[in-house]
C-alpha cells in the first residue's frame, strides 16, 4: 500500500511539474541589442568620446637591456580600461636591433602593497606576452613594475613620457 501511495505521489509531482513547466513565461534571449542602454558599451554618450595617449621612452627589458618604447593607449579616460600597443626597440650585444609589437588590454589597478593611492596599468597581450606593470605618476610619466610591483629602475632615464 505504502509502494502505491508513494508512486502515486510521485507521478502526481511529476504531471504537476509537466503541466508547471509549461505555463512559465518565455523570454527572449538576450542578445547585443539588450544591452544597448549600459553605461558599459561603446555607444553610450555619457561616457565621452574615445581618446588616444601616446607615452614615449626608455624602458629596462626584462633581460635589463634599455629598450625604446612607444606606448599607445585607447580608452575612455586615462584611468579607465581600454586597449594598447606597444612598440619596443632596442639593440642586443652583437649589434643586431631588435624590434617587437604587440597589443592587448590596459587594465587599471588602484593601490598596490605599498601604496594605496598608486594607479598601475597592467597591459596584458593578446598573444600571450608576460604582463607589463606600469605605474603612473600624475598623467604624464610611466614607471615599469616588476611582478612584486617594485619600480624595476630608479634611473630618471627609464621612464615614459606623455606626449
Amino acid at each position: 500500500m505504502k509502494k502505491m501511495l508513494s508512486m502515486a505521489a510521485i507521478a502526481c509531482l511529476a504531471a504537476c511539474a509537466i503541466s508547471c513547466g509549461n505555463k512559465r513565461e518565455k523570454t527572449a534571449p538576450i542578445d547585443y541589442a539588450s544591452y544597448s542602454d549600459s553605461i558599459y558599451m561603446d555607444n553610450d554618450s555619457t561616457i565621452g568620446e574615445m581618446q588616444t595617449y601616446t607615452y614615449e621612452g626608455i624602458l629596462p627589458t626584462d633581460a635589463g637591456i634599455p629598450a625604446n618604447y612607444i606606448l599607445t593607449i585607447d580608452s575612455y579616460g586615462l584611468n579607465s580600461d581600454g586597449t594598447y600597443s606597444l612598440i619596443e626597440s632596442y639593440t642586443e650585444a652583437n649589434g643586431m636591433t631588435r624590434t617587437h609589437y604587440d597589443e592587448g588590454e590596459k587594465i587599471v589597478i588602484w593601490g598596490m602593497p605599498d601604496d594605496s593611492t598608486a594607479i598601475v596599468y597592467e597591459l596584458i597581450s593578446y598573444s600571450n606576452r608576460p604582463h607589463l606593470r606600469l605605474l603612473a605618476k600624475g598623467d604624464s610619466v610611466l614607471h615599469k613594475l616588476d611582478e612584486n610591483f617594485k619600480r624595476v629602475s630608479h634611473d630618471v632615464k627609464h621612464r615614459l613620457h606623455r606626449k
